[in-house]
This record gives C-alpha cells, structure tokens and sequence, in this order.
C-alpha cells in the first residue's frame, strides 16, 4: 500500500508527536461529530456505561480463563467460546501520515486467525456483518505490514447478552450458542479499507483544523 508523505495534524498524537488514530474515534467520527469533538478534541472523560462495563467483564473473564463473576449457566456458554494463543495484542499500523492502533483481543501464535469478541442484545450482530465494521481489517492489515503475515481467518465471536436495565434486570450472558461471524479480510476488501481509511483521516484533520480556528475566532 502507499504510504503518505504529507504528516497530518489529527486531535491524538502518540508519544512521538505523530498523529494517531483508532477504530474507534472512526466510529465516533462518522457517527457523531459532537461526541468526537467532546471526546478526542476537548477530552471530556469517557463516561461508561452497564453495557460497556459488562462486554468489559466478559472480555476479562475469556482472557484469564476465570469466571467467577458469573453464574454457572453463564460460564457454561463463555466456556464455548474459542480462545487463542495470545490476548489484547497490541498491533499498529502505519499510514506515513499518521498511525493507527488497536488491540486485537485474541489471536493464534501463526498469526493466521484473529477473534474479536462481542456482545450484545437482540440483533446486535448484524452490525459486524456490514461493510462499514472495518476493526478486523486494521488488524490484518497490521500484521501484514508488522509481520508479513495477513492472516486467513477473522472472526467475531458474538455472545448474546439478555436482561434489561430498564426493568430493573441486571445483564446476563443469554443461554445459546455464541455466534461466529467470518469478517472479509481479502486483498480487495483490505486495499479498499487502507484507502478509505485515509480519506477519513484527511476530513478528520479538515474538521478538526476548522474546529480550532472557529474557536480562534
């Protein structure tokens, strides 16, 4: 892939100076420019939230191997859940112009398959079959680029969660299988993220740059 010569001024800057992007401040991004301006230009902390505290929880429990958190019908569906060599592996990839991390939750030691678990209500996995759920593409592109390996087999592993705060019921792991979710990670699919990526990451600069100098003003 071509790299940028042009270094771009985005909100985050790693320790070296250089401009650094996520997964997630994408998302943000694209979805709702207040919450990135709050966020990753004025950061305004991150407020979480039971949902959020409770993929956490799950996450923790599938990386220790550890879970007493939870009911025994619940540990008997997150025991069914492919865990691999490695967890939370930091991986980064370098566009020239600026660079993007991530963690990659679990992943073999060949480096051929990644997982990244989910959870989730009623339907929440339809998202991570849309082409816009790009996360597991940065990932092999980042091994690619790191490596020279791109990896044959991405996954999301969605493990339904039930319950309802609203009626005052607490979260729980629901009683079914967890569902597997192939993500295309194929050379088009790849090329056409790593470009698209940068795209978004020069309107970024765009907006953020108009951000400062309309507060200048």
């Amino acid at each position: 892939e071509r790299r940028m010569e042009k270094k771009l001024n985005l909100p985050k800057k790693d320790k070296n100076g250089k401009s650094r992007l996520s997964y997630s401040q994408i998302k943000c991004f694209k979805e709702n420019k207040q919450e990135y301006i709050n966020r990753y230009i004025l950061d305004k902390p991150f407020i979480s939230n039971e949902y959020i505290d409770f993929g956490s929880k799950v996450g923790q429990a599938l990386q220790t191997n550890n879970f007493n958190n939870f009911h025994e019908l619940e540990e008997k569906v997150l025991r069914k859940v492919e865990r691999l060599d490695e967890f939370e592996k930091l991986v980064s990839l370098d566009f020239g112009g600026f660079i993007m991390y991530g963690y990659i939750d679990t992943i073999s030691k060949d480096l051929n398959k990644i997982i990244d678990y989910k959870t989730g209500g009623k339907n929440k996995e339809l998202i991570y079959q849309k082409n816009d759920y790009t996360q597991l593409c940065y990932y092999a592109l980042s091994l690619r680029q790191e490596y020279g390996i791109t990896p044959s087999i991405a996954q999301v592993c969605f493990i339904r969660r039930s319950g309802n705060l609203y009626r005052g019921q607490q979260l729980v792991v629901a009683q079914e299988e967890p569902v597997i979710i192939n993500v295309d990670i194929s050379e088009k699919r790849l090329t056409d993220v790593y470009y698209e990526t940068i795209n978004i990451a020069q309107d970024i600069e765009v907006f953020y740059l108009d951000y400062l100098k309309s507060k200048t003003n």
